[in-house]
């Protein structure tokens, strides 16, 4: 049984909403791809999620959803990486890169 349904354009899979889109390239080829824009928020923030097939998003939603303390991790790792980079600067070492 899938866990796919379409709401109104919108296709759900285990409750988080994708699309499917089809655009010309700039050389005038045809396109096609899903995309995601539910994970934006903590632990994941991942502004768009893009996929060629539908399998690939679906397997990429599951991976979002059943993985979550291993986001959560890294996440916790990547704000503590920038903590320490800012913590080290001094006063002649103030370039932060930014």
């Amino acid at each position: 049984m899938s866990k796919t349904k379409k709401v109104s354009g919108v296709l759900l899979h285990r409750g988080i909403p994708y699309h499917y889109k089809e655009w010309t390239t700039w050389n005038g080829k045809q396109a096609s791809g899903y995309g995601c824009e539910h994970f934006n928020f903590a632990p994941y923030n991942v502004s768009y999620l893009p996929a060629q097939t539908e399998a690939e998003m679906k397997a990429k939603i599951d991976d979002k959803i059943d993985n979550i303390d291993r986001y959560t991790e890294l996440r916790r790792l990547h704000d503590a990486g920038c903590a320490e980079y800012y913590a080290n600067k001094s006063r002649w070492d103030n370039y932060t890169g930014d």
